[in-house]
């Protein structure tokens, strides 16, 4: 894979599906070209991959996350996030996006719905024009409701 970026015909790697800091740590390690992103499902059997997200932050390797909404499915419909996003006029969705953007890492979406997906790129204009969609307590309610650790909320990335 190197070789394609020697060549130029392709400018950056990434890998997916890496659950285990020690296997990143090793790949990092081992490699030239390092990876500029990790894509993971995001979801509490993996712990939210906390120890990768450090990693990745430390290293400036971009997070993006996905299966963000279907893995945290109860955590939606949870009446402390259904609140918090009807309050500010968003869908459980679309806060779940601004919590994972404001974080500073890349959710991405997998909807063919035609309407969510003009949700999730407006709440993504918003971060990006630099909106505070949520606050720090706000950014810890959501944690919680997900089983995140305060320390995983402690610094945005």
């Amino acid at each position: 894979m190197e070789a394609f970026v020697d060549s130029g015909k392709v400018h950056k790697l990434g890998i997916s599906n890496i659950y285990s800091m020690e296997k990143l740590q090793q790949l990092y390690d081992s490699v030239r070209i390092k990876p500029s992103v990790v894509q993971n499902r995001f979801r509490i059997e993996t712990k939210f991959d906390t120890s990768i997200r450090i990693f990745c932050k430390a290293h400036n390797i971009s997070y993006q996350s996905f299966w963000t909404l279907t893995a945290n499915r109860k955590a939606l419909r949870s009446p402390g996030i259904v609140k918090l996003a009807h309050g500010k006029g968003l869908t459980p969705q679309t806060l779940m996006f601004a919590f994972m953007m404001t974080l500073g890492h890349s959710p991405l979406s997998g909807t063919k719905n035609e309407d969510h997906m003009i949700e999730d790129v407006a709440i993504a204009q918003r971060i990006v024009d630099g909106e505070q969609i949520l606050t720090e307590d706000e950014l810890n309610e959501i944690g919680g409701q997900l089983g995140l650790l305060q320390v995983d909320l402690s610094s945005k990335w």
